[in-house]
């Protein structure tokens, strides 16, 4: 789709600005969206291509501004710099102050995220060993530690007295 078309459907000017493009694209967006039209399928049809040439052209006059951006002048770059240096004379350190946080945020959720899966597998193995009854018995495979005691001692499986009159 070439750049003077794109203009056309979005029913904008030839020097529109970013933001206006976006503004317009998101207009069209909410009058054309399908969704509008759920109990006529002929009009939720046509909202549909309309929506996928919308999103074309949009997409078009993006790349094509982005890539307008990376051909300008050093010039023009450097008069923009000054500018903003002017403005914000610690623009250096906030840089470094967002790429350190960027590194912090990114280390954060991966850390999340191991700990989640690692939380995840855990529930899953105790609830394959809840549904297979093995969950609370003791490795040697009796219950509540009644193997191996002796008798004389008046305590039977789980801890119970065993005719002292207890019940």
């Amino acid at each position: 789709m070439d750049i003077k078309q794109s203009f056309e459907i979005l029913e904008l000017d030839r020097g529109a600005s970013t933001d206006e493009i976006k503004q317009s694209y998101k207009d069209i967006v909410t009058v054309w969206h399908p969704d509008r039209f759920p109990n006529n399928s002929r009009l939720q049809q046509k909202a549909e291509e309309k929506l996928k040439e919308v999103n074309v052209a949009y997409d078009t006059l993006n790349s094509y501004l982005s890539s307008e951006q990376r051909m300008e002048p050093k010039q023009e770059k450097a008069e923009a710099n000054v500018k903003t240096e002017t403005a914000q004379p610690d623009a250096a350190a906030y840089d470094k102050t967002e790429a350190v946080v960027e590194a912090g945020t990114g280390i954060a959720l991966s850390l999340w995220s191991c700990l989640s899966s690692l939380f995840q597998s855990v529930v899953a193995e105790v609830k394959t060993g809840i549904e297979q009854g093995r969950l609370g018995q003791s490795q040697s495979g009796g219950s509540c530690g009644g193997r191996g005691r002796r008798r004389d001692k008046g305590m039977g499986k789980c801890g119970r007295g065993r005719g002292k009159g207890r019940g």
